[in-house]
């Protein structure tokens, strides 16, 4: 079943009206305007460094190294249906299973573009509960760039930068009230144990180093792959989520703990359509495995970090530190993965005292493209 044929039979019982194609899309368009333990390596594992090693990275770390995401090209958002003078139309909140699978669609519409690199820009934060005379918030945050080369006999490159910490947004008051410092120490989990950590409000200088290990380019589910394998992963949900199964161990990619298998094809598979060089027709049955998940729920319309809008769509998850819920914020119209968050229900550890709501770690793309433009190294 393709997914505008899955998109019909989740479509509420009472919208189901005979409709052409070009008003259902209409109507869609109009729907959706209203709205990291570190384990031991195998050999050597393809890793990202992470920001503030031991915070988010810990217990929020992704499946893959790196960060990425985009469907390789776009589609024009058709146009809103007419709508009577002096009427407001009525907001209509579409379920997870749809805004994935009006993705799905879009996805398979883009091109597969062509290029020497597939090029990924991408900023990230970590929340971080800091204070001496009164307690607050403030986010560590940095950037990235990351090439991966089409040819295995060309380096694919990350380069990072740390940009500083702030206090976020509304701790400001409680910030000055602690004498407005300018270096935090915070404590973070360390193999087992706690230690503790310098944060700066500095920014620091660009970084980076190749990360391709022989041809192999990128984790997928555990295990590194090359450029070449990537471009042979299935294009029906069904096999591709087969495929992504073969690395699930009980546990989560990056640790030890006990991870149940939604949960960790949750996180393995938005690791696809944020972070890899695969085919338009890959990210598409990406966002129908993510369809055929249970306890995903809808968030409806919501704003990003970087104060973007999209459809958001999570899912809940039980930490040794507590309750959060990863969230995925999705363009549907070009399918195009912006964010993928964590944010805090019932914080611990590291994280106790936050305020429910608080956006922990994040990682949002600001761009995706093939190109023939070298990495610039720092």
């Amino acid at each position: 079943m393709n997914p505008m044929d899955q998109l019909r039979s989740a479509r509420p019982a009472h919208l189901d009206t005979p409709v052409d194609e070009g008003t259902r899309a209409a109507e869609l368009t109009h729907a959706m305007a209203q709205f990291r333990q570190t384990k031991p390596a195998r050999a050597r594992k393809i890793a990202k460094p992470v920001w503030g090693l031991g915070l988010a990275g810990v217990a929020a770390a992704t499946a893959v190294a790196v960060g990425v995401t985009a469907t390789g090209g776009t589609t024009s958002a058709p146009s809103a249906p007419a709508v009577a003078q002096g009427t407001k139309p009525a907001a209509v909140k579409l379920s997870a299973k749809q805004v994935l699978l009006v993705a799905a669609e879009s996805s398979l519409k883009a091109k597969a573009g062509s290029g020497a690199y597939w090029h990924i820009e991408s900023q990230s934060g970590d929340a971080q509960l800091v204070g001496t005379k009164v307690h607050y918030t403030v986010n560590s945050l940095g950037r990235s760039d990351t090439w991966f080369a089409r040819s295995a006999k060309v380096d694919s490159w990350w380069v990072s930068q740390n940009l500083g910490t702030k206090p976020a947004p509304g701790d400001e008051a409680a910030w000055k009230q602690d004498g407005s410092p300018t270096t935090w120490s915070v404590k973070v989990a360390k193999r087992g144990a706690t230690g503790k950590l310098l944060i700066d409000s500095k920014a620091g200088k660009p970084f980076g180093n190749t990360i391709n290990v022989g041809d192999k380019i990128v984790d997928l589910a555990g295990k590194n792959v090359s450029f070449a394998e990537l471009q042979k992963l299935p294009t029906t949900a069904a096999a591709l989520k087969a495929r992504l199964m073969q690395g699930y161990a009980g546990h989560g990619t990056e640790s030890d703990e006990p991870q149940d298998a939604d949960a960790w094809l949750f996180q393995v598979t938005a690791g696809v359509l944020s972070d890899m060089p695969v085919k338009p027709a890959v990210r598409a049955a990406a966002y129908q495995v993510l369809a055929g998940l249970g306890d995903v729920r809808s968030l409806g319309e919501v704003t990003d970090a970087l104060g973007r809008k999209g459809q958001g769509i999570s899912r809940s998850e039980s930490w040794p530190n507590g309750q959060y819920e990863r969230q995925l914020i999705v363009d549907p119209q070009t399918g195009v993965l912006l964010t993928d968050q964590i944010v805090a229900v019932h914080p611990g550890g590291q994280w106790a005292g936050l305020k429910p709501g608080t956006v922990v770690n994040y990682n949002a793309i600001t761009k995706a493209a093939w190109t023939d433009e070298k990495p610039v190294k720092p």
